[in-house]
């Protein structure tokens, strides 16, 4: 004999409001679930985002602070070049001046080596003069008077010999030595042109005066090595007198050959 199974329609009615409630209860934890993931996964995203911005700023702040300290060693490496820029001109002004130096120097010591070369050519040709012998010379070669006087007077004074020299106090070469006595007595034909010095005017010396072949006391004579001196003549013979590298001093006139003579006319 079976039993029936079949329940009727009252029997059914609790599990059925069971399986509902059981479903209901379902749906709520997913609508929780559901509202409770993307609250926790923005959470989670801006903690995650709040961390990397944190440390970006961090990392923004030591670039900043790595970018202060090289902008500093920027400007101290631009002052340094600037420095050293300065330093390099003023180093290669100073060598441009040491060069200079140097060169003046060798200029001035192949100019001594000559002047002592031709001094101690000069030397063997010294004719002794003084105040003395010249008072004698004098009295008997008349113009004489004119000149020889001032030329022992200038050399008393120690003028010295010096290239180019324009004054007792700076020196003088022969040629502007004897340019400057000239001007100094007023010779006739000797002036200076406007503007001219009388280192220039004394290379044209030999142009400005007339030629003789019979020289006269106080007439010019030029040597080969350009030296312009003034002739005199006593009985022991003829002799220059003018500026050397020895000083102003007195020669024998033949103590080279003459390029020629110069007749000076004193006033």
């Amino acid at each position: 004999m079976k039993v029936s199974t079949t329940l009727t329609p009252g029997d059914q009615l609790p599990a059925l409001l069971e399986r509902i409630e059981r479903r209901e209860q379902s749906a709520r934890i997913r609508s929780v679930l559901y509202l409770i993931l993307p609250v926790a996964l923005t959470v989670v995203l801006l903690g995650y985002t709040a961390s990397s911005v944190r440390n970006a700023q961090k990392e923004v702040d030591a670039l900043k602070a790595d970018a202060s300290t090289y902008t500093t060693r920027m400007d101290t490496l631009k002052k340094d070049t600037e420095t050293y820029k300065s330093q390099s001109q003023s180093l290669q002004g100073n060598a441009e001046n040491y060069k200079n130096q140097v060169t003046d120097l060798q200029a001035q010591l192949a100019e001594a080596q000559k002047a002592l070369s031709e001094g101690v050519s000069l030397s063997r040709a010294v004719r002794q003069i003084d105040f003395g012998n010249a008072k004698e010379l004098t009295a008997r070669i008349p113009g004489s008077e004119t000149v020889l006087p001032d030329l022992l007077d200038l050399r008393q004074r120690r003028v010295k010999w010096k290239t180019g020299g324009q004054s007792p106090q700076e020196g003088f070469d022969s040629p502007s030595f004897a340019m400057y006595l000239l001007k100094q007595k007023r010779a006739q034909g000797i002036e200076l042109k406007p503007g001219e010095s009388l280192s220039d005017a004394s290379r044209t010396l030999y142009d400005k005066l007339p030629p003789t072949t019979q020289p006269k006391t106080g007439d010019l004579v030029f040597y080969p090595a350009g030296y312009a001196m003034f002739y005199f003549a006593d009985p022991q013979g003829a002799f220059v007198l003018g500026m050397t590298p020895l000083g102003i001093t007195a020669l024998k006139s033949d103590f080279a050959k003459p390029v020629g003579y110069r007749q000076v006319q004193w006033r």
